[in-house]
This record gives C-alpha cells, structure tokens and sequence, in this order.
C-alpha cells in the first residue's frame, strides 16, 4: 500500500536528515546498490558479512512525499551490524533510532539538488579513481578520519610497497562528536605530503556514512572501494570502531578470514608503533622487541595535544605546524 505522509511534525535532526540523504546518494550512485534493504527479507542477506552492512531509509517526516513503509526489530538489527554492543554505543545511536523504514519513495523537491550533487561527487570519484588505476595500475584506498601523524605515514610507506599510487580516501558524512572534518584535510596533504612523496598520494574523499561497526565495516570499506575501481584497501587495527567496544585486529582478523571472496586486495597492519628500542615508528610486528619497548601511536593523543596547544613527539613537525594553525578550520561542525 502506498502511503501518503500526514505529519506535520518538524523534521528530524539535521545529522539524521544528512545521514539519510548521503545513503540515498550512495544507492542512487549505484555504489551501495546492492546494500539497500527493502524489505524485512531483505536483511537476511547481510547474515553473510562478505555482504557488507544492510543500508536502510528510515521513515523520516517531512522527507518523503510517498513511501511505503516496513518494520524491523531493533535489537536484532543492532546486534547484525554491530555485534555485541550496548544500546548507548555511538554507532547504534547513529544508526539506529527507529523500526520504521520506507521503500518505494519519493523525495520531496527541497532535498533533491543536495541527493544531486552527493550523487555526482561519488560517480566524480569513482569516475577519477578508474582513470587512475588506468594509469599506474595498482592504486590503493587509504581510509583515515584523523590528522596524518607518523604513524599514518609508515602505513602509506607499507602501501607503497604494494601500490603504484596511494589515495588518501576519507568519508564524508556525519561524525562523531571529536573527529576532524575530514574533507578539510585537503590543503594538508596537497601543500605538505603530496611533494614529500613525489605525487605518489593523492586526496579524493568519498560521499558515504560511517557506522562505527567494526570489523563487519571493514568489508563494507573493501567492498564500497571495489565499487569505486581501487585494486587495494587498507584495513587497520581498529578500523571503523570507536569507543573502545571491538577488540583489537577483529577488523584484519575477519578481512583476512574473506580475502578469496573480495576482489579487492586487502592490506592489513597491526597498527603504528613507536619501539623505544628500534628508536623509530613501526607497524606492529615489524620488530621482535616487547610490548613493554613499545607505545602506541594515537590520533587522539595527537588531537589532544593540538587542543591544548602542546608538539606530538610522533608527527612531522610541518604537518604539526599545519594543523596547529588550521585546527579551528577543521574541527567537526555538525550539520
């Protein structure tokens, strides 16, 4: 039955509102075609994590001039993309906030010219990154939310070892509350790192949400990249998660575990280090000295350190003199 919206209730919050209209672009686009859930049914096919994440429009008024709607259980949805985790977790807080989602839509005019231009940027991308892969051939996806420290450049330096050219490729949509505005990261990686590395980097963000999901997220990641055209990803440590909830190499663990069923080629790392011992920035497992040797190399930590104004011993000083004079510029502001 198709359903006419009688609500006159003002519209949901903004990051909501945006968050939908970035997964309407993504599906539009066709790069999370596959991903879109129009039906309870429907979701029983991302029980397979090669599948990725289930993508879902929630029945937001004030968004839609016809939809039918569909019900899911919540719980059962959090614990699908999330796992394990508490209702209060920020991805479930992001993700999930209602049973009611919609298929068969209609987007009222007013958000139509944001779908546009979201759609056009992720073909834009898309249509730049395959141009690149027909130039240097093997061209690999570096996902990063964070101001690039020493440990992100020990990663791209293992990237490189397998990849002609590396693309910074970060995600725009919302974020949570403390994470850098990423696509403002721009001017640091063309003014500082770019002639570092002699134009092997390049900086092409991607219009799609983040779910703060983990591991299952990473093969979400690999599986949008593939979308795109990269012949290789970077997986990390703790990739896609947050407030501590996935242990520690879940995320390389699982995309290991699925390589033979991803055509893309993941590349997976332990994490930035620094070993007292080698007196330098590793990737874990790069040396045989003990952990008590070794201390972990933190975004967050890097981030403080610029809140309160301090030098983070493990960064290039012109990228701390960057992002020191650009820090206001490039805190998250929310929609």
């Amino acid at each position: 039955m198709n359903l006419q919206t009688t609500h006159t209730t003002v519209i949901a919050d903004k990051n909501y509102v945006e968050r939908c209209l970035v997964d309407l672009a993504g599906i539009k686009s066709g790069m999370l075609a596959s991903s879109f859930v129009r039906s309870a049914k429907d979701l029983l096919n991302f029980v397979d994590p090669t599948n990725g994440l289930p993508v879902l429009i929630p029945h937001i008024p004030g968004m839609f001039d016809s939809f039918e709607k569909f019900k899911l259980n919540t719980e059962e949805l959090k614990t699908l993309i999330f796992g394990s985790v508490d209702v209060d977790y920020i991805g479930c807080q992001l993700v999930i906030r209602d049973s009611i989602y919609i298929n068969n839509f209609t987007l009222k005019s007013t958000f139509q010219d944001k779908l546009d231009a979201y759609t056009d940027e992720i073909l834009f991308a898309q249509k730049k990154i395959q141009q690149l892969v027909q130039e240097f051939t093997s061209v690999g996806a570096f996902q990063t939310r964070n101001i690039p420290h020493l440990g992100h450049e020990k990663i791209i330096d293992r990237m490189l070892e397998d990849c002609e050219l590396v693309v910074i490729n970060p995600m725009l949509g919302p974020k949570k509350a403390g994470d850098i505005d990423t696509e403002k990261l721009n001017g640091l990686y063309e003014k500082v790192l770019k002639q570092r590395y002699q134009n092997k980097i390049e900086f092409i963000p991607i219009r799609a949400n983040m779910f703060y999901a983990g591991p299952r997220e990473a093969i979400h990641h690999a599986k949008l990249r593939q979308w795109l055209g990269f012949t290789h990803f970077s997986v990390g440590r703790d990739h896609a998660g947050a407030e501590g909830v996935y242990q520690d190499n879940a995320a390389t663990k699982m995309v290991s575990k699925y390589q033979d069923k991803l055509p893309i080629k993941i590349i997976t790392h332990g994490g930035a280090l620094y070993c007292y011992s080698c007196k330098s920035i590793i990737l874990k497992g790069d040396c045989d000295h003990s952990k008590e040797n070794h201390l972990e190399v933190s975004g967050s930590a890097f981030r403080g350190c610029l809140n309160t104004k301090e030098d983070y011993p493990f960064v290039s000083p012109d990228v701390q003199n960057w992002a020191s004079r650009n820090l206001k510029y490039l805190q998250n502001q929310n929609f």
